[in-house]
């Protein structure tokens, strides 16, 4: 664990916009500690962090802002929309133009589309691509202009420009970001 967390601290160094946290593999309670541990590094260098889908989580942390997969988004608008309005940023994972309108519809602040490129993540499995990216900005910009939408899958120092050129906001890296620095 002091190793993962070595690691944020360096990526935090790099002060992206934010850092997602994702941890599969830890039980709840282990997963709160190190929600409140990464807040504490992202507060400091002043990176929002996002807890990936655990509202209680994030309050335990001090940190406002939840990142959902599109199906956990749509139980919680179904389910505890008043909680959801009380978040200061509200992220979606969505993976199709018709999630992403949804998530923009839904109150979604941001949205992370993927996968763009082909990814060591999800080996042998294609990218969407550019173009698709680039549908996906101008439909969610039509929806509602003020959600800012970010790209993830093989993104990368080399080839951030043209996700930019495509009309994201900017771009997720994991991999790159985890195994440099």
């Amino acid at each position: 664990m002091e190793e993962y967390i070595n690691q944020i601290e360096k990526c935090v160094a790099l002060h992206p916009y934010a850092v997602i946290l994702r941890e599969k593999d830890i039980d709840r309670q282990d997963y709160r500690e190190l929600a409140r541990r990464v807040q504490k590094i992202c507060r400091e260098s002043f990176v929002k962090m996002f807890v990936h889908s655990d509202i209680s989580a994030a309050e335990y942390a001090g940190c406002s802002n939840v990142h959902f997969s599109m199906e956990h988004f749509k139980q919680m608008c179904n389910e505890q929309a008043d909680a959801i309005k009380r978040l200061d940023c509200v992220s979606v994972s969505c993976h199709s133009v018709e999630e992403a309108v949804y998530a923009a519809s839904a109150g979604a602040d941001q949205i992370v589309i993927g996968t763009i490129f082909e990814t060591q993540c999800k080996p042998g499995k294609m990218g969407a691509g550019l173009e698709f990216l680039k549908e996906v900005c101008m439909t969610v910009h039509e929806v509602n202009p003020a959600v800012k939408v970010y790209a993830i899958g093989g993104i990368k120092p080399d080839n951030i420009e043209k996700v930019l050129e495509a009309g994201a906001d900017g771009g997720c890296m994991m991999s790159w970001f985890m195994q440099h620095n």
